[in-house]
């Protein structure tokens, strides 16, 4: 069966813009349930991690169907200083 993707399915459709995802691309951020608390060294590891690999596409936003997901990406983003 081949990969599809909702997301990406409806982001194609958008004018103007090039879709890219990232190596690891089902790589958990690490922010799941109750980890990011009990775990929160490997949390933060792993969301540098996640927030790297979507750097290194050269992608100016990063999408997602997990909200919780975005929120850890961007609190990396920003404490980290990131562009």
């Amino acid at each position: 069966m081949p990969y599809f993707n909702k997301i990406r399915s409806l982001l194609e459709r958008v004018p103007g813009i090039t879709v890219v995802e990232p190596k690891r691309v089902d790589e958990c951020c690490g922010f799941g349930g109750l980890f990011a608390v009990e775990e929160s060294e490997v949390s933060a590891c792993m969301g540098r991690d996640k927030v790297k690999d979507h750097m290194s596409t050269g992608a100016e936003y990063i999408t997602g169907a997990d909200s919780s997901c975005l929120m850890h990406m961007n609190g990396v983003i920003e404490r980290e200083h990131y562009p």
